[in-house]
């Protein structure tokens, strides 16, 4: 049987549907995908992990990439599917990755698609399935929060709750790391236009900082060729807002 937080780590963005699909599109998806174009060479099959309604995953496609999606979300994997003909979308769970070994030449999981599972364990047994799926020097992309960044913006303070207007709803944020640094907490309450119901959905994602991020890879047998702290290819450092990280299969 599933704990409350596997249940709810898989379900939270599945819940949220159309509401998550308008967050994710306005969320820095062009700079994004310029960056990784800048990192993926168009030559057999790049896995993108968590690839949600398949904002990335789809341009790509388009742009000449054999592009495979894969999410445990019915409902964002339904989205992409409307919007995305022609790229393999497969609905699975990334610590049992249900493809053969070896199948991919490149591997993205952007925008803090990692760390969600319930346990740091369950992380590192979804590294060690990426491993395994990848060719020998096949790259991957894994981009998070900077855990250094958020900690000194949100550990220990009162924040002012965000609000911002999309298309079709309202939406409050109310944003802490708690725990020695460990966890990122978000509150959304969504004010829907349409209707006028309200809805909250809340959800919590692991951190990592360079040194931890780069452990698990390495024991995974990856190796790291750079670690940015932003979608210009920017040089990490404690502030910056990104913590992205370029390795290869060993």
């Amino acid at each position: 049987m599933k704990s409350f937080r596997e249940t709810e780590v898989m379900n939270i963005f599945d819940e949220m549907g159309v509401y998550w699909a308008e967050i994710a599109d306005q969320n820095q998806t062009e700079a994004q995908l310029k960056f990784l174009k800048t990192q993926l060479k168009p030559d057999g099959y790049v896995l993108d992990l968590a690839c949600g309604t398949g904002r990335h995953s789809i341009p790509l496609s388009q742009q000449g990439l054999n592009m495979v999606g894969l999410d445990v979300s019915a409902n964002l994997l339904k989205i992409a599917k409307m919007h995305g003909r022609g790229v393999q979308l497969v609905r699975g769970d990334m610590r049992f990755l249900p493809f053969r070994s070896e199948a991919f030449t490149a591997a993205v999981s952007m925008d803090t698609s990692f760390g969600y599972l319930p346990s740091e364990s369950d992380d590192a047994q979804s590294l060690r399935e990426l491993r395994r799926v990848l060719k020998q020097a096949g790259a991957v992309i894994v981009d998070v929060f900077n855990r250094q960044n958020l900690t000194a913006k949100y550990h220990g303070k009162n924040q002012t709750p965000k609000s911002r207007e999309y298309t079709s709803f309202f939406l409050q944020q109310s944003r802490t790391v708690i725990g020695n640094g460990d966890w990122l907490c978000d509150s959304w309450t969504v004010r829907d236009k349409a209707g006028g119901q309200t809805k909250i959905f809340e959800h919590t994602v692991r951190l990592y900082d360079p040194t931890k991020l780069r452990g698990l890879l390495e024991k995974a047998s990856f190796a790291v060729k750079k670690v940015y702290g932003g979608y210009e290819a920017e040089n990490f450092d404690p502030d910056s807002p990104r913590l992205i990280v370029a390795a290869y299969a060993k």
